[in-house]
């Protein structure tokens, strides 16, 4: 929801594409050529177009598994788009997607993020709801924890247990220079020893270290872009989650060994508790 206030003071505005975007790889979990296309739309809102060809709007209520990636109306792996997407201010847009699955590229939000900024977004007459958070909300299970609290802006703290070395964490407020530098390149990641279980499972088939941090033995198999790479890399889960809000954030989010499913309980606890003046009390 929008606040009287705030968009009396600054109107904030949905914004849109100015030239369409395509993107073509395989899916990280498929292992299946996939392509994306991103396409200008005059009115607000994201949508979808796969499976039989028909627009979803993108929201919490199109959300049908949690499963290592979010899945969206049939689409597999939409975080890392969602979440280019979201910090650049695009919530008008059309995703036209082909093979099931967003592209991996090479498993960060950069791809993205670059590809955007190279045709440039431009804003709509309509106004973008803001979520404003007044009071603590949060959820929790057992010893996992998403939290929502009061802040001017977006602030991400993100801590990432880890079973073969020490603790990470990541805090920062989120923009569009910090994000470009200190989080879209951070990519996903996973456990070496994991690997065959994934795949038994149906998921992981298109992993390989162009697109992958892997752990093993307490270090990493492939060079990291940042030494905490996986901590980054789940605040850009965070973000991406957090985008099918459809709405402006202002919040100081924290994860403590959190993941999809919990960051999706948090959107829609924020979303349920959101008053007509668009502020989360």
């Amino acid at each position: 929801m929008v606040s009287r206030a705030a968009a009396l003071e600054d109107p904030l505005r949905h914004r849109t594409v100015v030239r369409p975007v395509e993107l073509v790889g395989v899916g990280v979990h498929t292992g299946e050529p996939c392509r994306v296309r991103i396409l200008p739309r005059q009115l607000p809102g994201l949508l979808l177009r796969a499976r039989d060809g028909q627009p979803v709007e993108l929201g919490l209520a199109a959300v049908e598994s949690t499963e290592r990636s979010t899945c969206v109306a049939g689409v597999m792996t939409v975080e890392h788009l969602l979440a280019a997407l979201w910090v650049a201010g695009v919530t008008a847009a059309e995703l036209v997607v082909e093979g099931g699955e967003i592209p991996a590229m090479d498993g960060s939000a950069l791809p993205f993020w670059s590809a955007i900024r190279r045709v440039g977004t431009q804003p709509l007459e309509a106004e973008r709801p803001l979520l404003e958070v007044t009071e603590p909300l949060w959820v929790r299970d057992g010893g996992r924890l998403c939290a929502a609290l009061p802040c001017p802006g977006l602030r991400v703290t993100y801590v990432v247990r880890l079973r073969d070395r020490p603790a990470q964490a990541v805090d920062l407020e989120v923009d569009e220079q910090t994000f470009e530098r200190e989080l879209a390149p951070a990519r996903t990641w996973g456990y070496a020893d994991e690997a065959e279980d994934l795949w038994d499972r149906g998921l992981a088939l298109g992993a390989s270290e162009s697109n992958t941090l892997v752990l093993e033995g307490g270090a990493y198999r492939n060079r990291p872009r940042y030494e905490d790479e996986p901590a980054r890399h789940k605040a850009v889960d965070l973000l991406g989650d957090l985008a099918l809000l459809g709405a402006q954030l202002r919040a100081h989010v924290v994860a403590v060994a959190a993941g999809h499913e919990l960051h999706l309980a948090l959107a829609r606890a924020l979303a349920g508790q959101s008053g007509s003046d668009g502020r989360c009390r």
